[in-house]
């Protein structure tokens, strides 16, 4: 059975954005979709994610993981642990690698938001490299949030494996806020490598 896990971001729910049109991308090729809604999630916290995620049943090995701003960042943390599975590829979207740019914002408000959610060690990327087949970086290219360059850092270090790096001009935070309602550039690299 194919599967996939997707994770929201802050604030947010697995029926925003583009969520409904990628979930049946993946069902149209046979996947069974876990996009569960996380718990607290406008302070996310990578320890009460990791307890959600596994007082179920769902199987995460060989999934293909998918994350949207901070459950981009999730999605990093889940590969991060040593005793998480390898997985087919990690998609992070809008991925939220720092807070530098929404502690500058109006629409963040709270500076303990993201406590939670970064390894307070940073993230082992050597160990996360090791974790999946392939890493797929989609990004707006004016993101106001989560910066592009951050995002090409993160796959740099992520370098001896396969990456696509997707650039989305004008596409801001890849939300409906920014016109976002369908990413048709990550289906269409899916399905090019075999994975949708």
């Amino acid at each position: 059975m194919k599967r996939a896990l997707f994770l929201h971001g802050t604030g947010g729910s697995p029926n925003d954005h583009w969520w409904p049109w990628l979930k049946q991308r993946f069902e149209e090729s046979g996947y069974e979709v876990w996009a569960p809604l996380l718990p607290d999630n406008h302070r996310p916290s990578a320890e009460k994610y990791w307890e959600f995620l596994h007082s179920g049943d769902w199987e995460f090995a060989d999934n293909v993981l998918v994350g949207h701003s901070s459950g981009a960042t999730s999605v990093l943390n889940l590969l991060a642990r040593p005793e998480f599975p390898k997985v087919k590829a990690a998609v992070l979207v809008g991925a939220f690698l720092n807070e530098d740019l929404t502690s500058q914002s109006p629409d963040f408000k709270d500076p303990r938001q993201f406590a939670e959610l970064f390894p307070p060690d940073g993230f082992d990327w050597r160990l996360i490299r090791q974790k999946a087949e392939r890493f797929y970086f989609v990004h707006g290219s004016d993101d106001p949030y989560c910066s592009y360059d951050n995002a090409a850092n993160a796959a740099e270090k992520l370098k001896g494996v396969l990456i696509a790096i997707i650039a989305v001009p004008d596409g801001g935070h890849l939300s409906v806020d920014s016109g976002i309602v369908e990413l048709p550039l990550l289906s269409d690299a899916l399905r090019k490598d075999g994975v949708v």
